[in-house]
């Protein structure tokens, strides 16, 4: 099983690294940069490096092409380990998080075509999904805001949201939380909330990745002795 880790602006960093290992997946992580790990000064540094890095639009682009890869490559090992395949993950869907600016760019693609290589998605506090709540999610999908935003009201998003809710999306605000309660190196940084959600997603990525195993009925079971 594969996760997909989409990073707010402040990209790769040590802490994020630990959140992967919290989460006991493998993972596929994807930043607004190219470098393998980010080092920025403040999130407002962060902030304008990922506009000069062409900003959100860019940001979906590169999730796109990463889904596509992702595609073709299930695609191509399906043919050699297709009862593998068949069994544990039979589309060979990618679970997906998003946090801040990778929750708003993974929104816009929940709700595009390609929302169908999406198992789930578990989006943190994307302020920007503020401009896009005409769209709807394709895929299951769960959003959870920060309480408090500097730039807007997340209660009247969440109400928005949720009357123009598909059975598809669940939408909660975190209680007594800021922008960026998931990432130490964000000023909104909050040690509940991070160790409450990350122990929360680990336990469910887990309980999926777990094989099946098959129930034996009464009946079979008699003739198996």
């Amino acid at each position: 099983m594969t996760v997909l880790i989409a990073t707010d602006v402040f990209g790769k960093t040590p802490a994020l690294a630990s959140l992967v290992r919290s989460l006991g997946q493998d993972c596929l992580v994807i930043s607004p940069f190219d470098d393998e790990q980010s080092d920025f000064r403040s999130e407002q540094v962060a902030y304008q490096a990922f506009i000069a890095q062409g900003g959100l639009t860019r940001y979906v682009e590169k999730i796109i092409a990463l889904l596509e890869e992702q595609q073709f490559e299930a695609k191509h090992n399906a043919e050699h380990n297709a009862e593998q395949n068949s069994a544990h993950n039979p589309e060979n869907k990618l679970d997906v998080i998003g946090f801040s600016v990778g929750a708003s760019a993974l929104w816009m693609v929940a709700a595009s075509s390609l929302a169908r290589k999406i198992a789930s998605a578990h989006l943190f506090y994307g302020s920007r999904i503020r401009e896009y709540t005409h769209l709807q999610a394709l895929c299951p999908t769960r959003l959870i805001l920060a309480e408090r935003e500097a730039a807007f009201d997340p209660a009247k998003l969440l109400h928005q949201l949720r009357q123009n809710k598909t059975a598809e999306l669940l939408v909660e605000l975190a209680p007594n939380t800021n922008h960026g309660f998931m990432n130490p190196y964000s000023g909104g940084f909050c040690v509940k909330a991070q160790a409450k959600y990350t122990q929360e997603l680990a336990l469910r990525l887990q309980s999926k990745a777990a094989p099946h195993t098959p129930q034996i009925s009464r009946s079979e079971a008699a003739l198996a002795a």
